[in-house]
């Protein structure tokens, strides 16, 4: 007998994904929710955390909504993942903690998510820092807010 005879196997299956009631009603939504976006504008946002799903209804979720072309990853006080799903308009988004813990999933339709898109304040401090630089005054290379080496 070799070495590897005496070794046990165990077959562990992935859990399984469930359409189940829970499912059928959040796809549902986003069916409302990407027309309502389509004909006014309107987003919208689904709490997976605070909904009680059961054991695969996550992954159904994850394998019917499937992935998209675009992805992106914000690090602001841990890192943030935004995934488009393979319908436009519909991103998963999920939110870590600095030690990689998920502290937030929603699924949100939108053009584009909120936590992507450039805020007021953050464009009003780059167009300062953009002013300066075109003055011929060294500026931060990081992020226009005077960190980092000046250029």
């Amino acid at each position: 007998m070799s070495g590897l005879e005496g070794i046990p196997v165990h077959i562990q299956s992935a859990p399984r994904a469930v359409a189940s009631g829970n499912t059928q009603a959040i796809l549902a939504e986003l069916e409302t929710a990407l027309q309502a976006l389509l004909e006014t504008g309107r987003e919208h946002s689904i709490d997976l955390r605070s909904l009680p799903l059961l054991p695969g209804e996550l992954d159904y979720l994850q394998h019917t909504l499937g992935t998209g072309e675009v992805r992106v990853e914000v690090d602001a006080l841990g890192k943030s993942e935004v995934q488009e799903t393979a319908f436009r308009g519909i991103w998963w988004v999920t939110h870590c903690n600095t030690a990689d813990d998920v502290m937030a999933e929603f699924i949100e339709v939108s053009f584009c998510p909120d936590i992507i898109r450039a805020q007021s304040d953050d464009v009003r401090e780059s167009l300062d820092a953009l002013s300066v630089r075109l003055a011929g005054e060294p500026v931060s290379n990081q992020n226009c807010r005077g960190e980092g080496e000046p250029l």
